[in-house]
C-alpha cells in the first residue's frame, strides 16, 4: 500500500490541476465570447451578467462595454436611420439612454470621476441626434439633460 500511496497522490494532484486548468479555459472562452458579442440590446444576457458580476471592477467593465456597444450601434445605423427613418432603430435610443445613465452614475457615485462622466455624455449625445424622429427621443434627451444638471456636469 505504501508503494502505491505516492503514485495515488501524484495522480490525484494531476487530476485536480487538470480540472482547474480546464475550468480556467472554459471561463476564458466564455469571457472572450461575451467580449465579441454586442450586448447593448441583449436584455437577457445583460440580466445574467449583472447577476454574475459582483466585483466592482467587473461591474464597471460590463457597464463600459455595454455603453461602447450602444455607441457602436448608434454610429453604425446612423445612415440608415437618417435615410429611412425606420422605427426599428428607436429601441436603440432607450438602450443607449439606459447604458449612458448607468455609466455616468457609476463614474460619479462610485469612482468620483466627473470629468470622464461628462466626456461620456458628450460622446453619446451627438450619436443619438440622428434618431430624433423617434417618439422617445425627446424624453430620452430630457432625461440626459436632467442627469447632467443634477450631477453638475
Amino acid at each position: 500500500m505504501k508503494k502505491y500511496w505516492k503514485s495515488i497522490c501524484i495522480s490525484l494532484l494531476v487530476l485536480i490541476l487538470a480540472g482547474v486548468l480546464w475550468g480556467g479555459y472554459i471561463y476564458k472562452v466564455s469571457q472572450d465570447n461575451i467580449e465579441k458579442k454586442n450586448i447593448c440590446q441583449d436584455d437577457e444576457l445583460i440580466a445574467q451578467l449583472i447577476e454574475q458580476n459582483i466585483n466592482p471592477f467587473s461591474k464597471f467593465k460590463f457597464i463600459k462595454k455595454r455603453n461602447s456597444d450602444c455607441n457602436f450601434l448608434l454610429a453604425t445605423n446612423k445612415e440608415n436611420a437618417i435615410k429611412s427613418k425606420n422605427e426599428q432603430y428607436c429601441s436603440l435610443l432607450d438602450s443607449s439612454t439606459t447604458s449612458i445613465i448607468l455609466l455616468v452614475n457609476t463614474y460619479v457615485n462610485e469612482m468620483y470621476d466627473r470629468e470622464n462622466a461628462s466626456k461620456e455624455l458628450r460622446i453619446t449625445t451627438p450619436l443619438m441626434t440622428p434618431y430624433n424622429y423617434c417618439p422617445q427621443y425627446f424624453d430620452n434627451m430630457v432625461d440626459l439633460v436632467r442627469l447632467k444638471k443634477r450631477l453638475g456636469l
